[in-house]
């Protein structure tokens, strides 16, 4: 295991705009349905290359598409977009159109009777500016196989309270993973600014509810986090909290997760047993909610201050806990304690916790 603090993804944020595609490359999406070879957006025998360059026109607006047929598998198609912001340095965005006997997919969850049906769509969903977050894949420190996991759970986990996928580009480097974009930014900037730090503690508690809500989704769909904390919780403008990062988040199997060698850890959010056992369980999640918890009522301060993680691990294995906080009632530090049973398997489930939250 590694004990140092967690990689943390580069994201940016995006714009995804409408479609300006010039006449050349793209026919009206609600006309009368032709054959693929009249469609001004089709393009036959063209190479993979051939149709890069063919969208990089400066006659070609941002957001101006194509659909290619695969020259050497008859049936296949791809759909290439203009690039989107030059800070990413993606200059044509590629989707593989997967095929099926009942249509056609191009995300986890939109599906096509056809190809025009598919560039309907399309135009549609960007008839207005639709601002998304893009997490590139970092192809010199993530392999592809991590990333594709990550990209496999997020497309398993569905859930108002977690961050909406929209899409994935895996056919191409870098791979990209496109979410809907949380305006607030995360929790724990949030909490240390000045709007934050003038929070009530009944709206904190709501925060901490919100959150519980979308463990228990991942508890009930044998999931674990393994990275729960205010930073990796997001914020919309309305201060709607959703669960983001799932690059640690794995599938339990007989209950829990076995830590692959080297693996890292976010320590000061981990629960004693995972170091000894060197296994996670939504038992460990729960542990990092109490964590969570803390963070809220001190408004984003890090756990155990004025330790190392050294001395975080000595700290917990004498059986230490941290006290209540300044501000903190009795009631919310007990819900805390709750969390930090030695037992994991004497600590509430997320739908007790969120129970006890609502009725404290």
């Amino acid at each position: 295991m590694d004990g140092t603090e967690e990689e943390k993804e580069r994201s940016e944020n995006v714009y995804l705009t409408k479609p300006e595609a010039s006449e050349e490359m793209m026919s009206d999406p609600n006309s009368q349905i032709r054959p693929l070879e009249e469609e001004r957006w089709f393009f036959n025998g063209m190479s993979a290359k051939e149709a890069e360059r063919a969208i990089l026109e400066a006659e070609n607006k941002e957001g101006s598409f194509l659909i290619r047929e695969s020259r050497s598998r008859k049936g296949c198609y791809a759909l290439l977009v203009k690039h989107w912001d030059p800070k990413l340095d993606v200059r044509v965005i590629n989707y593989r159109i997967s095929s099926s006997p009942s249509g056609y997919y191009i995300n986890p969850k939109v599906k096509f009777i056809n190809l025009q049906e598919l560039v309907k769509y399309y135009c549609e969903l960007n008839d207005s500016f639709v601002r998304v977050s893009v997490k590139v894949q970092n192809v010199g420190q993530s392999s592809d196989n991590s990333f594709l996991r990550e990209v496999s759970v997020r497309k398993a986990l569905q859930h108002d309270r977690l961050v909406q996928l929209l899409g994935v580009v895996t056919q191409s480097q870098p791979m990209l993973i496109i979410s809907e974009f949380m305006t607030q930014g995360n929790l724990n900037g949030y909490l240390r600014s000045d709007l934050g730090r003038q929070l009530e503690l009944v709206l904190l508690i709501d925060f901490a509810i919100q959150v519980a809500d979308g463990m228990i989704y991942m508890e009930e769909n044998c999931y674990v986090h393994r990275d729960l904390r205010s930073a990796n919780i997001l914020l919309s403008d309305t201060l709607e909290c959703k669960i983001g990062d799932f690059s640690f988040a794995q599938k339990l199997k007989d209950d829990r997760y076995i830590l692959l060698k080297n693996e890292k850890i976010a320590v000061k959010w981990t629960a004693p047993e995972v170091f000894k056992e060197e296994s996670h369980t939504a038992k460990s999640d729960v542990w990092s909610f109490g964590i969570f918890l803390m963070e809220l009522v001190t408004y984003g301060q890090s756990p155990y201050p004025g330790l190392n993680f050294a001395q975080t691990l000595d700290f917990l294995q004498n059986g230490l806990r941290m006290q209540c906080p300044v501000g903190c009632t009795e009631e919310l530090y007990a819900v805390m304690s709750m969390c930090w049973t030695e037992n994991p398997w004497s600590r509430p489930s997320f739908k007790q916790l969120r129970e006890l939250l609502e009725n404290r």
